[in-house]
């Protein structure tokens, strides 16, 4: 029974008893102690003799099944009967270190708790029984993630921190290939990140062959400044997003407008009755604000159903189609934006792995929006031609891994990022804010590496102290 106890908790010291177990509602308390055995003194080699029992309670997060588990370990203090020397020692165990309330074992498992970016520190430190402060501190001692190697094929993009105004859009790079995140950069201004790209040694910049964006000017400079080799890539979805942010802008007027003339109207029947009167929307635009996203959402991605299915707030029978020919009575032009919308789409789908083909078709896409009849896709049709070569490159088919680590084919794209970047934003929502760059930036990384491999030898707390001072803050 002593010897399973022993194996359970894990605990490698020879020569320890179980003395006791108690459980209450909350905790359970192991009691241990060492045989007691011959003492003698390491400085004169004289016998010593035991001067009573230290009974010291400590954390330890083996066998915790919903139960608290404490420690008793009862420390023996030796003395030496030498008159003349008096040397006092007390029993060591291994599993624990002096002034710790918390077991060896606690430290790992509360690095490795780290790893899930959806856990905040104080439910770290709840599981295992210690202080917030003492779990953050202990991941920084055994956690410091370096910089990766540039890849072939480098995203970049940014993530709104709002740490502080030195770091408010924090720039992250990203390994296509892989997916994991290379770095963390304080923020994406200038000034931060041409010495940052600078210091990176030149044979690993000329190494990029692609990187990819969004169409931010700055990261589409990155090519000529930092990567001679590399092609700028501009994502096909922040392409699409620009399009759809354009309709939807011009849709939100519309609805706008609505509201405008719908009270004025209102108003006037108010004067011409003499008493106020409760105002409704109109029929269209309550249909305009509940179903507008049939005219954002790609045509393709809409289940459409003939049967009719009642509509209590129109007061009527409808299926999509209606849902649609009713929209396009609202205002005419929405069919025909929807229509140039959809035209970028399916050559967007069309194409993807022959940017030979893309290259022919894209002019006449820019064509047909610069000659259109409407603003927003004339713009449109500016920023097409003004970012050509990154557009197309998009098109290129490259090797990505799965998290089995089996190969596939897939278009340059950002997606990669978009989800990456979703670990630090849940990381400050989940925690309500961080201070600390470092601790985020640390984080960030180790959740987001596969087997991220932490400190062999564990930093000091002044080391991590020192760190910590650089200025960051207002």
């Amino acid at each position: 029974m002593n010897n399973d106890i022993i194996k359970l908790l894990n605990i490698k010291d020879a020569g320890i008893n179980v003395i006791s177990v108690r459980e209450t509602t909350t905790t359970r308390t192991v009691e241990l102690e060492k045989e007691p055995g011959f003492h003698y003194c390491p400085v004169c080699g004289c016998r010593m003799y035991s001067k009573g029992i230290y009974k010291r309670k400590v954390n330890h997060p083996i066998m915790q099944d919903g139960l608290r588990l404490i420690l008793q370990v009862n420390q023996r203090r030796w003395q030496c009967s030498n008159p003349s020397c008096k040397e006092i020692e007390t029993d060591h165990f291994s599993f624990i270190e002096k002034h710790r309330r918390n077991t060896n074992v606690s430290d790992m498992l509360i690095v490795n708790a780290f790893r899930d970016h959806t856990a905040s520190a104080s439910a770290i430190a709840k599981r295992f029984s210690v202080s917030d402060t003492h779990a953050i501190t202990t991941f920084a001692r055994y956690v410091d993630m370096p910089r990766r190697p540039l890849t072939e094929i480098v995203c970049v993009d940014e993530v709104h921190l709002n740490i502080s105004k030195q770091c408010n859009y924090a720039l992250v790079l990203q390994d296509f290939k892989t997916g994991e995140p290379l770095d963390m950069v304080i923020n994406r201004r200038d000034e931060i990140t041409q010495p940052y790209f600078s210091g990176i040694p030149k044979n690993e910049r000329l190494n990029v062959k692609y990187l990819i964006s969004d169409m931010y000017k700055p990261y589409l400079a990155y090519v000529d400044k930092y990567f001679p080799n590399a092609t700028s890539v501009v994502d096909a979805f922040h392409v699409i997003q620009l399009i759809n942010r354009e309709l939807l802008g011009y849709i939100r007027w519309v609805q706008r407008r609505l509201d405008s003339e719908e009270h004025e109207l209102h108003e006037k029947r108010e004067q011409e009755f003499g008493h106020t009167m409760p105002f409704t929307h109109s029929k269209d635009y309550l249909l305009l604000k509940k179903y507008h996203w049939m005219l954002i959402k790609n045509r393709s991605d809409i289940k459409y159903y003939t049967q009719p299915r009642m509509n209590y707030q129109l007061n009527r029978m409808m299926n999509t189609f209606d849902y649609e020919e009713w929209l396009y009575r609202i205002d005419p032009s929405f069919k025909d934006r929807r229509d140039l919308k959809e035209k970028y789409i399916d050559f967007n789908q069309k194409y993807a792995g022959d940017p030979k083909g893309a290259r022919k078709a894209l002019p006449e896409i820019i064509e047909l929006y610069r000659t259109s009849s409407y603003k927003m896709f004339q713009e449109i049709s500016v920023t097409l031609k003004e970012h050509f070569e990154p557009i197309i490159t998009s098109f290129i088919i490259a090797e990505r891994l799965s998290k089995d680590k089996t190969s596939y084919q897939s278009r340059l794209s950002n997606g990669p990022m978009e989800s990456l970047n979703r670990i630090p934003k849940d990381m400050k929502r989940i925690g309500r804010g961080y201070l600390n760059f470092y601790h985020i930036r640390n984080r960030f990384l180790f959740a987001g590496r596969k087997n991220a491999r932490i400190l062999g030898v564990p930093k000091t707390l002044d080391e991590i102290y020192l760190k910590n001072l650089k200025p960051i803050d207002d």
